[in-house]
């Protein structure tokens, strides 16, 4: 139940800091992408917990990223130029590998 409320008070910080800096539908798009992320991390934790006990790890990397997805947030409020930057280089390195 922990996680889950670390998971939901991450995406509820992403949409907030997005709204802040004037642009909500990127904080939906990076909770609908962490949406995606956690359902692909369940599917595999529970393929792989057929054949050998997983513990917590599912939740433990579904909680690390949902905080890796909040720290790009407040990264992206904190200093918005140098991630402006660093969003076209990944356009740029995206359209190349297209």
């Amino acid at each position: 139940m922990t996680s889950f409320t670390i998971i939901i008070a991450c995406i509820a910080f992403m949409i907030a800091v997005a709204s802040a800096r004037g642009n909500p539908g990127r904080g939906v798009a990076d909770a609908a992408l962490l949406v995606i992320l956690i359902g692909i991390i369940t599917i595999v934790d529970f393929v792989v917990r057929q054949f050998i006990d997983t513990g917590d790890a599912g939740k433990i990397v579904a909680t690390a990223f949902a905080a890796g997805f909040a720290l790009d947030a407040l990264y992206g409020l904190i200093a918005p130029d140098r991630q402006r930057a660093r969003d076209k280089k990944l356009r740029r390195l995206m359209k190349r590998r297209a």
